[in-house]
């Protein structure tokens, strides 16, 4: 898995001063995207809003697709982020009474990362489609960890569940789940299907129900 501080594309920090600029250009890009679409960005835009020189950004990323490579470390660092945050306020938590509880619970999971942020993932998930020297040793990575996390999970509810492999539903709902999220991700609220569902509860409601019918397991459970 790539690290959070040498993504692709980014040239080494060795001096403070040099890491200091290269951060103020990932925030600077970060702010922007709340403002606009990546493809409306400009090298020189994520320059000026850093208060640094557009020679600066080629002298911290590669020259080519150098907006790309700033994209790919915001996206790095705010995954790394999110996974610390998201495990230190779980720790030490009782886990869901059944397997539906579960499925909710990683369900509002994801959908808080789409709340928050989703202005990354989006064109960090479109652009690693057409640059995938990027990033699919992250994407592979992330699969991976999330087959091991529903591996886990499943074997801690294996009593509710009548599908016999347990190994191959993971990574069957592992892939189920990061399909469901792609439509709210790729496409803006009101125009897609997938807001059929309503709101973030029903949504996950239903994404419950799916990987419980999938797996033979009682669809009800208490988290509301």
């Amino acid at each position: 898995m790539f690290s959070s501080d040498s993504p692709p594309g980014a040239k080494p920090a060795v001096q403070h001063r040099s890491q200091r600029s290269r951060d103020r250009l990932i925030d600077a890009l970060d702010a922007l995207l709340r403002e606009k679409p990546f493809e409306a960005v400009a090298v020189s835009e994520i320059a000026g809003r850093a208060g640094v020189s557009v020679a600066t950004v080629y002298q911290r990323f590669s020259n080519r697709d150098a907006a790309v490579s700033i994209l790919v470390a915001l996206y790095l660092r705010r995954a790394s982020d999110w996974w610390s945050e998201f495990a230190a306020e779980n720790a030490g938590q009782q886990p869901p009474g059944t397997l539906y509880d579960a499925v909710v619970v990683v369900g509002r999971a994801a959908w808080r990362q789409l709340d928050e942020w989703g202005h990354v993932m989006r064109p960090a998930y479109l652009y690693s489609r057409l640059r995938p020297d990027l990033l699919d040793e992250h994407w592979q990575a992330q699969e991976q960890r999330a087959v091991h996390g529903f591996a886990h999970l499943l074997r801690s509810y294996a009593g509710e569940i009548e599908y016999p492999d347990l190994d191959r539903a993971a990574a069957m709902v592992a892939y189920f789940v990061n399909m469901m999220f792609l439509g709210p991700l790729l496409h803006p609220r009101g125009m897609s299907g997938w807001e059929a569902a309503g709101g973030r509860d029903e949504f996950v409601a239903e994404l419950a129900r799916f990987v419980c019918g999938y797996l033979g397991a009682p669809a009800r459970g208490t988290v509301r």
